[in-house]
């Protein structure tokens, strides 16, 4: 009975080939645990013969090999590894430790889990309190950097990589809280009318009681010049901003409800970033509320 299932496969060419035949040994073992557990060893031997490929076949016809060894898996897959892992320089390897930076765009999971590799090669002995240390240098945002740097002596690697995952998840949030707000800017007079600055207006505008200023009588709300003129430059002119006839971009009303909203909704932005952090924040500082686990 023909088996389906996804075929492992070793990218020769990769950068980082010992890292790469780590990710193909690990599809390999599951796809044996998996689909093939009824495969005797021969049979995985010869699948895996397939699996790495034709410069790995080459590469398998250099080995040496024992009695019986080249129908084990496990040895074939040892003798890859072998062959492939670099030779161990802790030196280089704690200078690449410190080096490491978090890509834009990277998750914070993918930036601890290369670092947990490069520690692999570093010596250390106590590799928790290096990888903090790694993790607060290299750290893409200033706030997580921040936020580590407050917990002083009782920072665990638990609690830092805790505090890590839930800025990243406050961001995903706040993109979407702020997706559900964001409206074109072609739309905001529309909206505008309905906002507590629009009704300001209008019922300045409309409130036969509102007294104008000074200024205002003096002040064309055309051109924004003084009133006192035979007859005002912006009849007859097209407005920048709204395309709408016999007014300046200067005096648009449109424009300035617009404006009011985007500043609006700037402050709102900022303060849903900083109110979502707290939260996250308080909740893994409180001990019966911490769910998060340790790699």
């Amino acid at each position: 009975m023909a088996v389906s299932f996804e075929q492992p496969s070793m990218d020769w060419s990769h950068p980082e080939t010992y890292n790469e035949f780590l990710r193909f040994r690990q599809h390999v073992e599951f796809v044996y645990k998996g689909p093939l557990c009824k495969a005797d060893k021969k049979d995985k031997a010869g699948w895996l013969g397939m699996w790495i490929g034709k410069h790995g076949r080459e590469v398998y016809k250099t080995f040496e090999w024992g009695e019986g060894e080249e129908d084990d898996p496990k040895k074939i897959l040892d003798k890859f590894e072998v062959y492939v892992r670099p030779r161990k320089n802790k030196r280089a390897a704690r200078f690449k430790v410190k080096q490491r930076r978090q890509q834009e765009g990277e998750s914070f999971d993918n930036f601890v889990k290369d670092l947990r590799l490069i520690l692999m090669d570093c010596e250390y002995a106590d590799t928790d309190d290096i990888l903090i240390d790694a993790i607060i240098a290299g750290v893409a945002h200033k706030k997580v950097q921040e936020r580590l740097l407050d917990q002083g002596q009782g920072l665990t690697l638990a609690k830092t990589l805790d505090i890590g995952r839930q800025y990243e998840m406050s961001q995903t949030q706040l993109k979407l809280f702020q997706g559900a707000e964001e409206i074109p800017v072609s739309k905001l007079g529309v909206k505008q009318k309905r906002s507590g600055v629009g009704r300001r207006d209008n019922k300045t505008r409309m409130d036969p009681k509102h007294k104008p200023s000074t200024k205002e009588k003096n002040t064309c709300t055309r051109c924004g010049k003084d009133a006192n003129h035979t007859k005002c430059p912006a009849v007859g002119t097209i407005c920048k901003y709204c395309k709408k006839p016999d007014h300046w971009l200067s005096m648009c009303r449109k424009r300035d409800r617009a404006s009011a909203r985007m500043n609006t909704l700037e402050q709102e932005s900022l303060s849903d970033e900083d109110t979502i952090i707290d939260i996250l924040s308080s909740t893994i500082d409180d001990p019966d509320t911490h769910t998060c686990k340790s790699d």
